[in-house]
């Protein structure tokens, strides 16, 4: 008969035991696991709370992370903050100052015939303005240096399109022998001539070119004209000789310097008639078509000259005529 102990006694406690065993080992296990997995996961934790630290902007890797890109949107937000300031600007300036108007001048055909126009006397009175820029011709306006509106008129003339010129009081024949403040006199040397001609430009803006004022006297002195040449020469200017006088040495001195001979030929507004005005028109026209050019001097302030001469310029225009600066003709 075979034994059997597992109702023994003894076997029995002994197996309790050990199932008593297994269980308290698999209970001690089951809590090492659970203690490592908990280190586990707070190691990792850790790990990635370090390591945002140190990768943010505020960590200590941030100079190298960050300078580059940081700089850059912050240039980019600074220029951002200027473009905006600087727009606010120009629209704050658009909004309360008008912007300049852009000067265009008026157009000089020298085709032949061509004829040159100078308006003398201008700077005593405003209320031929609007008669003289309504003329859509090329005109130069010869201004007077000390007239309390030569400035304001030389200005708005300029503005117009139109070729500014300095119209230089010079001596006449006694009695009457003063011709404006600012005058080259009989007996000027050159220094004093360079003198006053400076003092007088400074009066005149946008100057290009200079005729006299009167000079009955004065333009018959070759030495006087001649320094004034010398010195329009200096400054780049073109000369008109008026023919104040039958004996006016201006063109004589400028071919002399080298400067083009350009002389006045008709007095347009000799006499305030219309009639006679279209007449001095028609002379013009006709040297032009004999010459191929022509100048003419009228007059800013004469009461019928603004109206007849505009009139008369889209007469000939229509005609075949030309009209240039006389700072663009010769003769």
């Amino acid at each position: 008969m075979k034994d059997d102990d597992s109702d023994h006694p003894e076997f029995s406690k002994t197996e309790a035991r050990r199932i008593q065993e297994r269980r308290a080992y698999r209970h001690a296990e089951r809590r090492r696991r659970a203690r490592r997995n908990r280190t586990i996961t707070i190691a990792l934790a850790v790990a990635v709370i370090v390591l945002a630290i140190i990768l943010s902007p505020v960590g200590p890797l941030k100079g190298v992370l960050y300078s580059r890109s940081g700089g850059k949107k912050e240039t980019v937000a600074a220029s951002d903050e200027r473009t905006t300031r600087s727009a606010r600007k120009v629209t704050s300036s658009n909004s309360t100052t008008p912007s300049a108007p852009v000067r265009v001048e008026k157009k000089s055909n020298t085709t032949p015939p061509a004829i040159g126009i100078v308006v003398d006397d201008t700077g005593n009175v405003t209320d031929k303005l609007p008669l003289w820029t309504a003329i859509d011709a090329p005109l130069c306006f010869s201004v007077m240096p000390y007239p309390p509106l030569s400035q304001q008129l030389a200005e708005q003339l300029f503005n117009s399109g139109y070729v500014i010129m300095m119209h230089v009081p010079t001596d006449n024949a006694p009695p009457n022998s003063f011709a404006g403040t600012g005058q080259l006199a009989t007996g000027m040397d050159r220094a004093a001539v360079f003198s006053t001609l400076d003092s007088d430009v400074s009066k005149v803006p946008h100057v290009t070119g200079m005729n006299n004022h009167m000079g009955g006297r004065g333009c018959d002195q070759l030495d006087l004209m001649t320094y004034e040449v010398e010195w329009a020469k200096s400054k780049g200017l073109f000369v008109v000789d008026s023919k104040s006088s039958v004996s006016s040495k201006v063109t004589k001195a400028c071919l002399a310097l080298g400067l083009p001979e350009r002389n006045n030929e008709v007095f347009i507004d000799h006499q305030n008639d219309p009639a006679y005005i279209r007449g001095a028109m028609r002379q013009l026209a006709d040297l032009a078509r004999k010459n191929g050019t022509a100048i003419g001097i009228c007059h800013w302030h004469r009461p019928n000259t603004a109206t007849v001469v505009g009139e008369m310029i889209q007469t000939l225009k229509a005609e075949g005529i030309h009209f240039a600066f006389a700072r663009d003709i010769t003769n």
